[in-house]
């Protein structure tokens, strides 16, 4: 079950910083084609265990931190 930290963070826009127990597990760069590029984070909670993702580009204001779509391990 998700910590309250990782409750309060779900649907929240990434431009919001990661809660304290979030470590991040690792990052790569991504391309949206001609569009734009930029780079998703993964962390991971140090607290509950509950992975996360965050696009960072320009192109993806509206972009929200989600779960993790691959596993980290």
């Amino acid at each position: 079950m998700p910590c309250p930290d990782c409750q309060a963070l779900e649907g929240a826009n990434v431009s919001v910083s990661p809660h304290a127990n979030l470590l991040l597990h690792s990052d790569a760069g991504i391309n949206f084609g001609a569009t734009a590029s930029g780079h998703v984070e993964y962390y991971v909670c140090n607290t509950c265990g509950t992975t996360w993702e965050r696009i960072r580009a320009r192109s993806e204001k509206d972009a929200e931190w989600r779960h993790a779509a691959k596993p980290l391990g």
